[in-house]
This record gives C-alpha cells, sequence and structure tokens, in this order.
C-alpha cells in the first residue's frame, strides 16, 4: 500500500501514541502547511572497532502536518544517485541540515513509512521549490555557550528491554552528578573553558523544576509501545519523541537545548554507537556507549553543528587529535576539538585570527598558544584561519598538552602544531576537516599552487617551547619563499 504525502501520513504514525490532546483520526487529514520537510541529516557513529557508517537523511514533518506531534521524521528513500546529491548539497553547505526544507508534494509514504521521491527529479531543485527562491529556513539557532539544559531519557520497549544501570548511576556518567569525574558535563565544560555551563534537569514547559517526571538529576523514564528488537532505527526514535511528549505535555525540544535518548541495545540496522542529528537537538545512545565521554561529546558535536574529522590516511574520521575524529571509546577520557572545529565553536572568538597568505611577499610570525593553556594566553591566538577564497580554508593550531589543562587526554599529536583544511564552508559551519600535518621543532609543510594562486605557502614550527607557562609555538607563514631546509613532517 502506498500513500501519497497530500492524501495521508497515518502509516507513518501508527506505531507511535498519539500525542497529548490529539485524537488520532487527525492523522489522517490532509496536509494545510507547505506539504514539505525539514531536510534532517544523521551521523552515525561507529562502534568500536566497525566499520564507518554513512551520513543518513531524514525529513522531519511539519508538526501540523504530524498530528500536533512535533519531532517525528521519516526516512528519505530515493535513488543513490539522488541520495548522494542531497548529501554533496548538505556538506558543500548549499542545503544546511536541521535548517532548510524539501518539497514533497506529490511524492509518496511506502509500506515502511519512508518518504519516496520520485527518481527522477533533482533534489536541488525540490530544495529551491521548497524556498520558493528565498532563504525559507526552519532555524533552530544552535547553543554552544551559556547555560545548556538537558535532558537524559531512558527507554524501556513494550517487552521489558532496558539498559540495567539506574537512573541515578545514569545521571551520574552523563552529567557527574555522583562521584564521576569524566562526564559529558565536565568535558564540554572544561573544552569550552566555562563558556558553557551544561544544566541536567527535568523542566516544565515554562522552564522550572519538573520533580512529577524526573527520576534522577536530568533523567526521565519512558516506556514505548513497540520492540526494539523487530522496529527500525528511525521508528524507535519516534516512538521515544512521541512518548516523552505525551508524558511532559509539550513537543520537544520544549525548554531544553539538547535531549539524549538511552537504548538497551540496537537490534536492527545496527553497526553504530551512537547517532546524532546535524543541528539540531537530538542524539541517541545504544547499550554502554550512553556512559562514554568521548562518544557522548562526538553527538553533542554534531547537534552543535560540527562535521567529522578526518586524519592524515584520508579516512572520514581518523583524526585523533579531535574528538569528533574517532573518540575516545573508554568511560574515563575524552578530547576536545581541532583548530577548524575550534574556529566554528564559540568559545574562542577572542583567541581566533584570520590570514590571507595568498597576498603578494606574505610573510608574517605569530605566536600561537594551546586551547590548553588558553585561560593564560596573554593575547596570542589558540586558533589560525588562512583564507584561500574558496571555502576550503586551513587552519592552525598548537595542539598543546599540559598534565593538567582539558588537551591532557589529547590522543595525537601532542605539542606539535597542526594543520586542518575543511572541505568548505570557510569552516564556520558543517564541513569535514581532514589533518594535514603535524609539526615539530624545525619542521615545514608546503601547500603549492595555494587557492590557485600558483603560490607556495609554506608553514613552518619555527620554534616550541613547553617548559614555560603557558607554552607557545613561534609559527611563520610565507608564500614564494624559500625557508631552511627540514625534516618532513610528522604523518
Amino acid at each position: 500500500m502506498r500513500l501519497t504525502c497530500s492524501a495521508a501520513f497515518w502509516a507513518l504514525f501508527a506505531f507511535t501514541a498519539t500525542a497529548p490532546g490529539v485524537q488520532a483520526k487527525g492523522l489522517r487529514r490532509k496536509l494545510i502547511a507547505k506539504n514539505d520537510c525539514t531536510i534532517m541529516a544523521i551521523e552515525p557513529l561507529a562502534l568500536e572497532g566497525g566499520e564507518e557508517p554513512d551520513m543518513i537523511l531524514e525529513c522531519e514533518l511539519n508538526a501540523e502536518d504530524a498530528g500536533g506531534v512535533s519531532g517525528i521524521s521519516a526516512p528519505i528513500q530515493a535513488t543513490a544517485a539522488q541520495l548522494k546529491e542531497l548529501k554533496d548539497l548538505i556538506k558543500s553547505g548549499e542545503l544546511a541540515a536541521g535548517e532548510d526544507i524539501l518539497d514533497i508534494e506529490g511524492d509518496e509514504i511506502d509500506e515502511n513509512h519512508q518518504v519516496k521521491i520520485e527518481p527522477t527529479v533533482s533534489m536541488k531543485a525540490k530544495a529551491a521549490k521548497a524556498k520558493g527562491g528565498k532563504a525559507d529556513k526552519r532555524r533552530r539557532l544552535v547553543d554552544t555557550t551559556g547555560d545548556l539544559k538537558m535532558l537524559l531519557v531512558k527507554v524501556t520497549d513494550v517487552n521489558g528491554l532496558v539498559y540495567p544501570d539506574s537512573a541515578t548511576v545514569m545521571s551520574d556518567e552523563v552529567f557527574g552528578t555522583g562521584n564521576d569525574p569524566i562526564n559529558l558535563k565536565s568535558g564540554l565544560e572544561e573544552c569550552s573553558w566555562d563558556k558553557l555551563t551544561v544544566l541536567p534537569k527535568a523542566l516544565t514547559q515554562a522552564g522550572v523544576p519538573d520533580s512529577t517526571h524526573e527520576v534522577a538529576t536530568g533523567v526521565v523514564e519512558v516506556t514505548i509501545d513497540i520492540s526494539l528488537t523487530d522496529q527500525g532505527n528511525s521508528a524507535i526514535r519516534n516512538a521515544v519523541t512521541t512518548k516523552v511528549q505525551a508524558m511532559l505535555g509539550y513537543n520537544l525540544p520544549g525548554p531544553y537545548d539538547y535531549v539524549l535518548y538511552s537504548l538497551e541495545k540496537c537490534y536492527i540496522d545496527c553497526g553504530w554507537a551512537a547517532y546524532a542529528y546535524i543541528n539540531s537537538w537530538n542524539s541517541v545512545y545504544q547499550g554502554v556507549y550512553y556512559k562514554r565521554p568521548g562518544v557522548l561529546m562526538h553527538e553533542i558535536g554534531h547537534n552543535f553543528g560540527l562535521a567529522h574529522s578526518g586524519g592524515l590516511d584520508g579516512a572520514t574520521y581518523t583524526d585523533h587529535t579531535c574528538t569528533m575524529g574517532n573518540p575516545h571509546y573508554s568511560d574515563d577520557a575524552f578530547q576536545c576539538f581541532n583548530p577548524a572545529k575550534n574556529f566554528q565553536l564559540n568559545w574562542y572568538n577572542d583567541a581566533k585570527i584570520t590570514e590571507d597568505p595568498r597576498t603578494n611577499g606574505y610573510d608574517t610570525t605569530l605566536t600561537m598558544v594551546g586551547i590548553d593553556e588558553y585561560n593564560i594566553r596573554g593575547g596570542s591566538p589558540v586558533t589560525v584561519r588562512l583564507e584561500t577564497g574558496g571555502g576550503a580554508d586551513y587552519f592552525v593550531g598548537f595542539n598543546r598538552a599540559s598534565a593538567t589543562g582539558p588537551n591532557r587526554m589529547n590522543d595525537e599529536g601532542d605539542n606539535q602544531v597542526t594543520i586542518v583544511q575543511v572541505n568548505g564552508n570557510n569552516g564556520v559551519s558543517y564541513s569535514q576537516s581532514f589533518l594535514k600535518a603535524k609539526l615539530s621543532q624545525g619542521q615545514s609543510y608546503a601547500i603549492t599552487n595555494y587557492a590557485g594562486t600558483g603560490k607556495t605557502v609554506t608553514i613552518t614550527a619555527t620554534s616550541i617551547d613547553i617548559s614555560t607557562t603557558p607554552g607557545t609555538a613561534l609559527v611563520r607563514i610565507t608564500n614564494d619563499s624559500t625557508p631552511s631546509p627540514t625534516n618532513a613532517p610528522t604523518n
């Protein structure tokens, strides 16, 4: 059976509970809005040692078109070429997941509750049609500073499957409300130098504490009406969202900035430890991974709008100088972020600068400090963007890893100058990054035909001194100069 999007959405919601105050028959009505949906991109994190999963695309439906239920999404079924086109539009920055909308008028929902796109249409055209020629975005501003209100949802399925940790233990593992010193809250607060504060608390719609539903600090529990063992990820996530909203009496995210779902296990379409929606409020964790600080920070990073960080090998997330690479999977470690991500985040706005080495005769030397000692930097930058004029900019940082700073658990390139390039977006929004070089003292990295100028831009770690407080790296950036011969950069 197939139902047109303009005819009904009931099949999509048959597996979920109805939102508070909404009659089931309301789900059968025709669309009353724009026949469109918000483009959602999911970034799954591989199980430890597993293969890298690809981005997953869904459509979040208008609440008024989904029986008043907010946050309900449907997988996009399209040809491989269409899916690649849409992913490329997101990765290039032409479309923003979690913001831009897709026209689905006349498309279908199939028996698997997927939005089926006609195979002959262009995804770019469908996005453009939905925009109506204007920048029509359903933007939810992503918060990365200030007080961030978070909620953890402990999920039990219809058969009683639930992760065995108590709500109190889960609160401690994620938010450090007991004796756990290394957790999501401590990691984000340390890496941001307290530019953000994680506030775990169940809240009413008015934003006041909700003692009725909170079972431990920042934790609520729900039981969904379907089984984890015979439903796909989208159905399970929608079921949790609907149950939470029915229990709390408002649509998510409501008063929260970020909401995390903890599942007992994944049984269908697995291979992921956790996944998160880019530029959005939701992340999902299976099994033990809800209590891995590195995994939690990686997924919240996607909610922040951060893409993956690839390594010297060119793989998607093998940059181990950054938690957006393959993060720590242990219960007692986390990492901070690489220079590109540090530039994108709003934590170091007073310590990031942009240089343009395309200028004829460009030659500058910078004294850099790592984010590890940002609080005593004395005016020195912690991240430097090298403008290319085309979006694929380079970023330079000093990867200081002291014994006590937030970067102390860094996993690669300790106390070296690191160079990272992004695929696009000038490093100010979602963009895959790749580690290009790690320089020890005296080493250089040359970029030939920089930004198509024909010039060679050379970055040299002239000196690195970690005997001082703060430790410093003297970095010289030149074009068309011939630095003294040096050793090759670390690979």
